[in-house]
Formats: C-alpha cells, sequence, structure tokens
C-alpha cells in the first residue's frame, strides 16, 4: 500500500460534502471522499427526499379520496 497525499479529504457525501468536494476540485486542489454508506448522504437516500415523494404520493390519494 502506498501513501497518498491529498489537500483535502471529505468525510461524507451529503450535500455540503459533495459542494466542496467538487468546488475544490474545480480550484484544482486533490480530493480524497471517504464514506461508509452509499454515495449521496442522508437527506437524498435515507431522509428528505423520500419522505417528500411519499408524502407527495400520499397527497395525491388523499385528494382523490376526497373528490369522491
Amino acid at each position: 500500500m502506498t501513501d497518498q497525499t491529498y489537500d483535502l479529504v471529505v468525510i461524507g457525501t451529503g450535500t455540503a460534502a459533495t459542494v466542496t468536494a467538487f468546488g475544490c476540485r474545480k480550484a484544482g486542489r486533490s480530493v480524497a471522499i471517504n464514506d461508509h454508506r452509499p454515495y449521496g448522504g442522508t437527506c437524498r437516500l435515507r431522509g428528505c427526499d423520500p419522505k417528500k415523494k411519499l408524502i407527495a404520493a400520499t397527497e395525491v390519494i388523499d385528494g382523490y379520496e376526497r373528490m369522491k
């Protein structure tokens, strides 16, 4: 195993980490990203976004039921 040196090591792949990592790469910095979970972070994979889709679907069904 060889040692590697980076200008920035980002822990996590959520929105803030991704924006930071891409901004530093665009500026010419070397970046390593580390996350023990799939890429995307809590909000995108397990939090806000999936919940919003479930709520939207429920609201459509509820609206349909109320129009009967």
